[in-house]
């Protein structure tokens, strides 16, 4: 997997503060590994930027350091920044797939509002068993090892929706419920499904037509818990957004988004137009 150039700068910068701090501080790396009980090793790691240290590394060494307050908040915020941007999706396939949807389910609970925009798939929340199945099994993301136990999961995920202290706001895309996965049949049961869940209270789902007008280009999809966090996923990495301005950002996109979908009724006659053409 290519990591951004950005990634490494941004590494580079959090080792040269923490290696700045230390020598400040008058402490050798031998002193801090002891003090910490880490190895000498894992400091110079640190500090060359050769690793990314976890939030709680970080925390230890400041409070080794006891920077001043300013400069403490912004290496613990470049640390987070760091550590939330990118994670793997090949070695969240290696733990399993159904884990990772056990752990996106533990983190949705949590929140009280989701907004998810799709514009390639439908979202797994509202996914039939079938069309996950065909989302799992997909030849260069699933690693085909374990397809039906992340479809049980999923479908285990989906009991949130009928929790009434949380809401849900989905927009998708006419692309993504054009885009076959699986048979012509799955398709159909999908939009049936679609149409079904559209009625309950805590949920709506708005559908964007293709000859509506959006000023913006849809880049990629994401999802966004209670205002707080985004989650956005690329063919190699997932990233959890919470640097306040970038989440204010989805935000308004999300709205507009949401302000040129179709709702309701017209949603559903929209879907029955669709369920018709996959045959």
């Amino acid at each position: 997997m290519a990591v951004p150039e950005s990634f490494h700068q941004d590494r580079a910068e959090l080792a040269d503060r923490l290696r700045r701090l230390r020598a400040v501080s008058g402490m050798s790396g031998t002193r801090v590994a002891e003090l910490l009980d880490w190895s000498q090793s894992k400091v110079s790691k640190i500090e060359t930027g050769r690793v990314t240290p976890s939030g709680d590394d970080v925390r230890s060494l400041l409070d080794l350091y006891r920077p001043q307050k300013d400069e403490r908040v912004e290496t613990e915020e470049l640390a987070r920044a760091l550590n939330d941007r990118y994670r793997s999706l090949r070695m969240l396939r290696k733990r399993g797939l159904h884990r990772t949807q056990e752990d996106i389910g533990r983190r949705t609970r949590q929140a009280q509002t989701v907004r998810s925009f799709q514009p390639t798939m439908v979202p797994g929340l509202l996914q039939t068993p079938e069309y996950a199945r065909a989302v799992f099994s997909q030849p260069l993301s699933s690693g085909g090892t374990d397809v039906a136990e992340a479809v049980r999961a999923r479908m285990e995920r989906q009991t949130i929706l009928f929790d009434p202290r949380h809401s849900f706001h989905f927009v998708i895309t006419e692309a993504a419920l054009r885009w076959r996965l699986g048979s012509a049949a799955t398709m159909r049961a999908q939009m049936d499904r679609l149409a079904n869940l559209s009625t309950a209270e805590n949920l709506r789902i708005g559908f964007l037509p293709w000859n509506v007008p959006v000023a913006q280009v849809p880049k990629n999809g994401f999802v966004i818990l209670d205002e707080e966090e985004v989650s956005v996923e690329s063919f190699t990495t997932h990233r959890n957004i919470t640097e306040p301005r970038d989440v204010r950002f989805h935000l308004d996109v999300f709205r507009l988004f949401a302000d040129a979908a179709v709702y309701d009724d017209e949603a559903r006659t929209f879907l029955a137009e669709l369920a018709r053409e996959h045959s």
